[in-house]
């Protein structure tokens, strides 16, 4: 599968052109990784979005106490890191590769290029990833409301 045609499976570039995904696919580069390898580790500063072309990672932030909390395991298909695109902020969490899998990553310099240069894929993009994070924004806002219920009910 080319990136080009995996990018337009992706949530993210879904709404883009054949010519407009040419254009991001230009800054797409490969990597394959084992399992247990760390693609990055929370506290890390971020360069990069990351797109799984085949394999699972999983998605995990540490505890008070060190203990690695799993937040989500991710597969074929599946985009990670791009909040960090957005604040700039370091990385909120470590991201390990459970089997064999083979990445497709977007450098942030890069990605800022093409989106300056491309205003009609800038809109597209921003969009797209606006209701993305609104989509995760609402799913968390939905587990602590559940959460803090199931709290309250023990006192």
């Amino acid at each position: 599968m080319s990136t080009n045609n995996l990018l337009l499976n992706v949530y993210l570039f879904k709404d883009m052109t054949p010519a407009e995904l040419e254009k991001i696919g230009t800054i797409a580069k490969q990597s394959s990784y084992v399992p247990g390898d760390e693609i990055f580790n929370q506290g890390d500063e971020a360069h990069s979005l990351y797109v799984i072309r085949y394999g699972s990672v999983r998605i995990q932030q540490k505890s008070k106490e060190g203990d690695g909390v799993d937040v989500a395991h991710l597969g074929t298909g599946s985009h990670f890191g791009e909040m960090a695109f957005v604040d700039g902020e370091k990385r909120s969490a470590t991201v390990s590769v459970v089997e064999k899998t083979e990445i497709v990553s977007l450098d942030f310099d890069g990605l800022r290029k093409v989106l300056d240069a491309n205003p009609g894929i800038a809109v597209k993009f921003y969009k797209s990833l606006c209701l993305f994070l609104c989509g995760r924004l609402r799913i968390t806002t939905n587990d602590l409301s559940f959460a803090r219920e199931k709290n309250l009910r023990h006192f």
